[in-house]
């Protein structure tokens, strides 16, 4: 893999220099790699990425429904909160 490719993460195992696969790979499994992974912040926008780029078109119009309550319930409390401060 070419370098300008690789990016570091705080993930680290510790094993010996150029290790078999089935070493590697136990290696992983052991220091649960995949499960860290899925928690880091990085691991979690490709999660997102990946779901929404599976989504059908209902699915995105009831996403978009829903980004549209959200922000109706936001924009009320910040009315109330804003009236409660100049109050």
């Amino acid at each position: 893999m070419n370098f300008k490719r690789l990016s570091l993460t705080d993930i680290k195992i510790d094993i010996k220099r150029v290790p078999k696969k089935k070493t590697l790979v136990q290696a992983m499994k052991e220091a649960d790699v995949h499960c860290k992974w899925k928690k880091s912040s990085w691991g979690r926008k490709l999660i997102v990425q990946k779901k929404r780029a599976s989504l059908n078109d209902f699915d995105r119009f009831k996403l978009m429904l829903a980004r549209i309550k959200r922000g109706g319930l936001i924009r009320q409390e910040l009315a109330k909160l804003m009236k409660e401060g100049s109050t």
